[in-house]
């Protein structure tokens, strides 16, 4: 396998097809993809509270006070009958929220996957529209039972066993009313083991979802079919897609240390907009109250500093998602045509001009030859 013609074609269908970029900017959103948090890191430390007393400013606690205590009186003032619908509301809310979502994940792949193929194959490039149509299909649906039957009991394995690594501490409070040295050190090493053993697993399955996906989207294969042909593909040309993993880990992290500094670049501009907004509508909110002041100062505030930073953002995420996928499927065409001996790069150029076809009219208005 030629891994540099899949990765330098890979390049110009990101930039000559650039209606991908829609569908790879809704997977980027529902996949929550790109820098998700990994820096962020939390540490645990005992501080003396004699040696050390932080408080916030008079005004701010006030108006903290004021919020919490307005809060709690308009929050259990109301009878349980209206608490338990409000929580029922915003759990079908959640759940909305979650299926739009889901349904914007398979269809956005579903589509990337045919989009790239069809280019590949007839040279046609569709637009946005159809793009959708081919994305809602009876394949998007079976991504996503692909990846119920696959992650589903591996959930809820991990989350049993998780359960377990508990245990030593039940028994050691059972035994001496009170957690115990030993009992738990035992839980967080096997809380930690198993975590580990999840990531493993994971790590192992990235190798074969997305030859697993292309099986099912391109070939037209059942839920079950998929990944059975998925796993042999792979397992038969293990190296091929091992190398091109490694590869795309590579380009992934390339790829955060690029966005690095424009990260810090968009979270400087979307404080001092964000920030200097916010400070400009608290003084005309505390006109009213000190308390309206800061609660529209943060809304409209931090309201324009997540547009400001996500939206961007969201942007290189979908560009770049665009990219591996369409790797992955020229990755996928390659394997097909090392299984019948052949390779399917360099693909053919599409973008050179086509003679067009001459119409009736265009033969009509020849001259027509004298009969002999």
């Amino acid at each position: 396998m030629n891994y540099a013609k899949i990765l330098k074609r890979g390049w110009e269908i990101l930039w000559s097809y650039k209606t991908l970029w829609v569908f790879g900017i809704i997977l980027a959103l529902t996949t929550n993809s790109g820098f998700n948090g990994n820096g962020s890191r939390t540490t645990r430390r005992e501080v003396d509270s004699e040696n050390f007393n932080f408080t916030l400013p008079s005004n701010i606690q006030q108006t903290i006070d004021k919020i919490l205590e307005t809060f709690n009186r308009t929050l259990f003032s109301q009878n349980y009958s209206t608490l338990i619908g409000i929580g029922i509301a915003v759990l079908i809310f959640i759940i909305l929220i979650s299926i739009i979502f889901a349904i914007g994940r398979y269809v956005s792949q579903t589509a990337l996957i045919k989009m790239v193929d069809t280019y590949e194959t007839s040279g046609e490039k569709v637009n946005w529209q159809r793009g959708f149509r081919l994305g809602w299909s009876r394949q998007a649906w079976q991504l996503f039972l692909i990846n119920l039957v696959i992650f589903l009991p591996l959930t809820l394995l991990t989350m049993g066993f998780l359960g377990c690594a508990i245990m030593p501490v039940i028994v050691s409070m059972a035994a001496n009313n009170e957690p115990t040295g030993p009992g738990m050190i035992a839980s967080i090493g096997l809380f930690f083991l198993i975590i580990f053993v999840a990531a493993i697993i994971g790590i192992i399955l990235s190798l074969f979802m997305e030859i697993i996906y292309r099986e099912c989207v391109l070939e037209g294969q059942g839920v079950m079919a998929s990944i059975r042909n998925g796993w042999k593909k792979v397992t038969r040309n293990f190296k091929d897609v091992f190398l091109m993993w490694l590869i795309l880990i590579g380009v992934r992290f390339g790829y955060f240390l690029v966005t690095i500094p424009i990260v810090i670049l968009l979270i400087g501009i979307a404080l001092l907009a964000g920030g200097g907004i916010g400070v400009a509508l608290y003084f005309v909110g505390n006109a009213i109250s000190a308390t309206s002041g800061w609660i529209i100062a943060a809304i409209v505030g931090g309201t324009i500093f997540m547009i400001i930073f996500s939206f961007p953002k969201l942007f290189l995420d979908g560009v770049f998602e665009t990219y591996t996928s369409s790797v992955w499927t020229l990755t996928y065409r390659e394997l097909n045509g090392l299984d019948l001996g052949k390779e399917t790069l360099p693909a053919p150029d599409f973008d050179e001009p086509k003679m067009a076809e001459k119409d009736d009219s265009q033969i009509l208005d020849q001259e027509i030859p004298p009969a002999i």
